[in-house]
């Protein structure tokens, strides 16, 4: 199963994209764009790969040492970002990590076992902060999502309408908006 063909993450992915209401099917990268996408690093029987869209295939990147796998893909991600860093800021680092909420319930569930009532409270509290983020992040992907440009030209149009478009725009070209 390669990423690419999984639709779960496929749909994930292209619903973080940058909304773009006019944009042309019709267009496509050539070698002088920008054209993002991801590379992983992933430790394997006992190496570290580099998983990289770009290129054919895993490119072995030596041995996950004494220390684990990080100092080997830390090397390679600090070696990238040098080589483009005179040129290019659009660097961003992410991490797939266990989710909290699985830790910390098993932590109250531990902390309760031992009779620990005030830890297992403190860790509900924190289950709670946990849904609470993301409900503000639920929020947060509608706005990201909803396509606004309907009402912005029909903001647009009642103004003009009414006879205040022309104004708010000589008044915005002025600064005094």
């Amino acid at each position: 199963l390669a990423i690419e063909n999984s639709e779960p993450i496929r749909t994930a992915h292209n619903a973080f994209a940058r909304p773009e209401p006019f944009v042309s099917e019709e267009k496509r990268a050539t070698k002088d764009d920008d054209v993002f996408h991801f590379i992983t690093y992933v430790p394997f029987g006992g190496r570290v790969y580099e998983l990289d869209g770009l290129k054919a295939g895993p490119v072995d990147l030596g041995e996950a040492g004494a220390a684990g796998w990080l100092p080997t893909a830390r090397a390679a991600i600090e070696a990238r970002i040098q080589k483009y860093a005179a040129s290019e800021i659009k660097f961003n680092l992410m991490a797939i990590v266990r989710d909290k909420r699985a830790a910390l319930a098993e932590r109250k569930a531990l902390l309760e076992a031992a009779g620990d009532a005030a830890g297992a409270a403190d860790a509900d509290a924190q289950l709670a902060d946990e849904a609470g983020k993301r409900a503000e992040w639920a929020a947060e992907n509608i706005r990201r999502h909803h396509n606004y440009v309907p009402f912005v030209v029909d903001l647009f149009k009642i103004l003009a309408e009414k006879g205040k478009l022309a104004g708010m725009v000589e008044d915005a070209s002025k600064g005094k908006a």
